[in-house]
């Protein structure tokens, strides 16, 4: 039966041979698979080794840190208050001036002439009303005609003062003390009430102006001192003038006004500035910003060690400098993971080693 199916005997031979084999590879990798799988387990329980330094605060001044620029304390653009040519440029652009100084004048016109012929209507409408008042207390005149006669009076009156303040108009004068910043006309221009022809701008005090977070603007009061650093390297100290109430709808930021004395115009307008502002002094502990972490919430914080199991707490940035950042919030006993704190998470059993170089 058998020799006439010969592919039964060689299925049975191929399936014998074949138990055999797995049977004898698996004898053979029982031992190195178990110990491979023992040493795999061995490591996994084995505690991360990272490396520490100790906290070491120290007291440091803490302050708000912001960033603005230098302007006017105030800058006004003069307009005309009435028409004609300019004839005259009475001073320069960027020159100093002193309030009620002429920077420029427009042509007169008939203005004297007018105003000569109202002061003389003036002196007969002054006769005829103390006429018209003798003939009423002697009953020759009635109280309408009286009234006319007045009415008239203060008519002319009026005239009188538009023609001199129309007069007056015609001479452009500085509003207060400052620098003539800009002047938008030259001789021989013709101006129309309500047309710019200057900007004058007061620069003592200067302003510099900043905007603060909203985590920030509770350390802040008006009058409060401010240290300023320019762009170009000068430093200055002033006091806070003005501290917003309300924020920016935009950046949520709140600004901030500080006022610096400039009586010789030695500081510019739109300087760049960094403003700092000191809230006082307070323990801290210098760190790399590289050690900062974030727990799940996205709080800011630093992964420390307590007798071997892996801590988190958050911390407040007090100020940074060149060599690093300063925090506060943390226990004086912490051990500072300098080194593995992106390997462990919080709760973790690890090995400590001292950090060799203990600096910031």
């Amino acid at each position: 039966m058998l020799s006439t199916r010969p592919w039964i005997i060689s299925l049975i031979l191929m399936l014998a041979l074949s138990a055999w084999i797995a049977s004898g590879s698996m004898e053979n990798q029982d031992p190195a698979a178990t110990q491979a799988a023992e040493s795999t387990e061995s490591e996994e329980k084995k505690p991360v080794t990272v490396r520490v330094r100790p906290a070491i605060p120290q007291l440091v001044d803490q302050s708000v840190v912001l960033y603005g620029r230098t302007a006017p304390n105030r800058a006004v653009t003069l307009k005309t208050e009435t028409n004609g040519r300019v004839t005259e440029i009475l001073c320069e652009r960027g020159a100093p001036v002193k309030a009620g100084q002429p920077l420029l004048s427009i042509a007169l016109n008939d203005r004297q002439q007018q105003l000569d012929h109202a002061r003389a209507q003036l002196a007969q409408r002054k006769l005829e009303y103390e006429g018209a008042k003798s003939l009423s207390t002697k009953g020759f005149q009635g109280k309408t005609q009286l009234a006319e006669r007045k009415a008239a009076l203060k008519e002319t009156e009026a005239l009188i003062a538009r023609l001199k303040q129309d007069i007056d108009n015609t001479m452009i004068r500085a509003p207060f003390d400052g620098v003539l910043q800009d002047r938008h006309v030259e001789i021989g221009d013709y101006i129309s009430t309500g047309d710019p022809v200057a900007q004058v701008a007061d620069l003592d005090p200067i302003i510099v102006r900043g905007d603060v977070t909203q985590s920030d603007v509770q350390y802040l009061q008006s009058g409060q001192q401010a240290l300023v650093t320019l762009s170009n390297g000068a430093h200055y100290s002033g006091h806070i003038r003005y501290l917003a109430s309300i924020s920016d709808e935009e950046t949520n930021t709140f600004r901030v006004e500080v006022s610096l004395d400039n009586t010789d115009n030695r500081i510019f307008g739109g300087l760049s500035a960094e403003l700092e502002i000191p809230l006082g002094k307070v323990q801290a502990v210098r760190i790399s910003p590289s050690l900062m972490a974030l727990n799940k919430e996205g709080v800011i914080g630093i992964k420390w060690v307590k007798e071997g199991v892996v801590q988190f707490t958050p911390i407040e940035v007090v100020k940074s400098d060149a060599k690093g950042t300063w925090i506060s919030g943390l226990d004086q006993a912490a051990q500072i993971i300098t080194v593995g704190q992106g390997f462990v998470r919080v709760g973790d059993q690890v090995e400590t080693t001292p950090e060799q170089n203990q600096g910031g």
